[in-house]
């Protein structure tokens, strides 16, 4: 009997309370083994009605649990008890026994009304791999971690060969890991949102390289629609080379693409297997598959592509656009207007446009149309200034006033050949433009915005930026700030340029069209805004 109690291992088959052999054992739902008596009564001692805790690992229960005698436990010591250990059991009788003893206690862990599937799923989940699960040297269990010599351990290994080591119990070694486990689900969960959002930005890139590249493809075929049959093919090498880079960049994102949806599904695998090993009850699994489940370090040294532009070098763009430039301003050989009064245009003279007297020669008096102003518009006796202000105008109702937007347009009809005009500005913002006759004049919709449809064009000036707008695309302007705008245009030619007027004249935008309408001056103010149509000769605007 005493070689049997001294093979017994005193923290798996003695009771923590009385500190002797257990006596009719009762299994709590964590695992530990009491005496019956001693567990129901140290819980009588301490008046625990609604939650208790075990005394070795105070797991809480509530409410508290009703025990009953392990009998095959009882059983097993019993047994022990009875027959003296005379020599060490074979590996095939040891591995049966411990596995025996642990389909049996578990049994009497089971809860009712489980299916045979989950209670053979929890057994394997609770028992793993046996072997590993007991220390070769003592047969005991290991319960202790070694963090002296990373190695799992029992507790006569703490006490002897371990003793000064830094020593863990499972479970404390588990809750220090745990944190580890946070760490990686969290940036698990990071890196995804952020692959699936690179991947959302650059499918929307991809689309607006597509998107823009054709623009640019249109915007250079116009560029060289009236050019001789050199810049004809220097038109079509330009376009292959914007086609190319489009097709370059596209693979890259296409590469790129492909590379993240590879590392969204490693990414979403390896979530699972994190939210599984988070579940596990097998501490030594857990501690043996954790660290194969880290990740390595974030590659962040994809370049993005950029969304539009930057098909062409930066070169060869600013000399296409020298050349558009001249090719307006210049004509063709042989290329003659003629004017209102009709004189003679020639290139020479449109070559001389920088200069503002050849511009006067064809200046056009203007005068606002009080039938088309909104209401918050108030015009000069003279009708060549516009104010806005927050009273509303007497006007009477019209079908052409703008009933939403604070706009005006001017009664003179151009068509046919060109004109020139001069205003002065003040407020917050301004725009000034074209439009055709049919623009929408009532409600909200873009239909009545100057520059924000097909059938206008504009130029939005304030104090901190300038710009030109049609069609409800934008060209940002860098350009001095200036109060007096000079606007050419060139209907025939399709030509809409904005100047601003100083001693000199400094050329803003130029828009490029087939005009098919007659075009009317037009105004849109913003609040604490004016307009000024100026003369000739005029040094400042209208006072009227």
């Amino acid at each position: 009997m005493a070689e049997a109690l001294s093979s017994l291992s005193m923290s798996q088959y003695s009771c923590s309370l009385c500190l002797e052999v257990l006596k009719e054992p009762a299994t709590l739902p964590c695992g530990h083994n009491y005496c019956l008596e001693c567990i129901n009564k140290h819980w009588d001692r301490l008046d625990i009605k609604g939650t208790c805790k075990c005394p070795q690992c105070e797991m809480e229960f509530h409410p508290r649990p009703q025990l009953y005698k392990n009998t095959t436990l009882s059983d097993l010591i019993e047994n022990i008890k009875e027959h003296t250990v005379r020599r060490t059991p074979s590996k095939r009788k040891r591995k049966a026994s411990m596995t025996n003893m642990a389909s049996n206690s578990e049994s009497h862990l089971q809860h009712p009304g489980e299916s045979a599937t989950s209670k053979r799923r929890k057994l394997e989940e609770s028992t793993g791999n046996l072997k590993e699960n007991f220390c070769t040297k003592h047969q005991r269990v290991l319960e202790m971690f070694c963090r002296t010599d990373k190695m799992f351990v029992c507790s006569e290994c703490v006490a002897t060969e371990h003793s000064y080591h830094d020593t863990k119990t499972l479970n404390e070694e588990r809750a220090e890991r745990k944190s580890q486990l946070e760490s990686t689900t969290k940036e698990v969960k990071k890196r995804l949102q952020d692959k699936i959002k690179r991947v959302e930005k650059l499918k929307e890139t991809s689309a607006r390289i597509k998107i823009s590249a054709e623009e640019e493809v249109q915007e250079h075929q116009k560029t060289f629609k009236s050019a001789i049959q050199f810049i004809e093919r220097l038109k079509l090498i330009v376009i292959d080379m914007i086609r190319d880079q489009k097709r370059k960049k596209l693979r890259k994102d296409e590469e790129l693409i492909k590379r993240l949806e590879k590392e969204i599904r490693e990414l979403k695998k390896r979530d699972t297997e994190l939210a599984e090993l988070s579940q596990t009850d097998n501490h030594i699994h857990f501690l043996k598959k954790l660290p194969s489940l880290s990740l390595p370090p974030e590659d962040d040294s994809s370049p993005e592509v950029a969304g539009n532009g930057d098909f062409l070098p930066d070169s060869k763009r600013k000399k296409l656009t020298v050349l558009k430039e001249r090719l307006e301003e210049i004509g063709s050989l042989g290329f003659v207007k003629t004017s209102k009064t009709g004189a003679v245009v020639s290139g020479d003279v449109l070559k001389n446009l920088r200069s503002r007297s050849n511009f006067l020669k064809y200046f056009q008096p203007l005068t606002l149309d009080p039938n088309t102003a909104h209401k918050h518009l108030h015009l000069s006796e003279r009708k060549k200034k516009v104010t806005q202000e927050e009273k509303e105008s007497r006007y009477h109702d019209h079908p052409d006033r703008f009933d939403y937007w604070q706009q005006v347009l001017c009664r003179e009809e151009l068509r046919g050949t060109c004109f020139y005009w001069e205003v002065e500005w003040s407020g917050k913002n301004v725009e000034i433009g074209v439009t055709y006759k049919g623009i929408s004049r009532k409600g909200v919709g873009d239909e009545c915005v100057l520059g924000f449809n097909d059938k206008s064009w504009n130029l939005s000036c304030s104090y901190c930026s300038c710009s030109a707008w049609h069609n409800k695309k934008e060209t940002q302007i860098n350009a001095p700030f200036c109060h007096r705008i000079g606007v050419f245009l060139d209907y025939s030619a399709g030509s809409l340029s904005f100047y601003s007027v100083s001693d000199s004249m400094t050329l803003l935008h130029r828009f490029s069209a087939s005009f098919t309408e007659s075009l009317y001056p037009a105004f849109r103010l913003g609040s604490e805004s004016f307009v000024a149509i100026c003369l000739p000769n005029q040094s400042s605007f209208y006072h009227l």
